[in-house]
């Protein structure tokens, strides 16, 4: 009987001694937030995207992330607290703002949001003639444009704590 207790000990050792190894050495969590900013069928590069982290992690303020040539944004967090839930912003010169877009806690460890923003339209000069309709209504019909990621290596990293 001793020897099944001796036994199982060292089972038990060894079966803890990896879990402690392994939760002691385990990269940190990463939460991704991305998507793409486009209007109609075209992407938007060089918008700011802004993230403002809500609960525990709410002290740390906005991050920002402009857009790439394919309209793409990435954000990566490690650390965050399990409370923490987000809201996000889009902005572009010469686009009206998009609707800020709430992520509610606990955030999602990969989460993908697109952003359309329309163009603002132009101020008439006073006393210019009013523009012109075309001949013909336009034929063309927008498709959302393909999203192609941002690269890994081209993300906004934070770290929290």
């Amino acid at each position: 009987m001793k020897k099944v207790g001796v036994w199982l000990a060292g089972v038990l050792a060894v079966v803890l001694g990896g879990w402690l190894t392994w939760y002691l050495t385990r990269p940190p969590a990463v939460t991704t937030v991305e998507g793409m900013v486009y209007t109609g069928d075209a992407a938007v590069p060089n918008a700011m995207v802004e993230i403002d982290l809500t609960g525990d992690s709410a002290n740390t303020g906005p991050v920002h992330d402009l857009t790439d040539q394919n309209g793409s944004y990435r954000i990566e967090f490690t650390g965050l607290p399990h409370g923490a839930g987000a809201v996000l912003r889009v902005a572009a010169t010469g686009y009206q703002d998009a609707q800020p877009q709430t992520l509610a806690s606990p955030l999602q460890t990969d989460t993908h949001l697109d952003f359309a923003l329309i163009h603002t339209v132009a101020t008439p000069v006073a006393g210019a003639p009013p523009p012109m309709a075309p001949a013909h209504p336009p034929t063309h019909i927008a498709h959302i444009p393909a999203y192609i990621p941002k690269a890994a290596n081209k993300a906004t990293m934070i770290r929290i704590r």
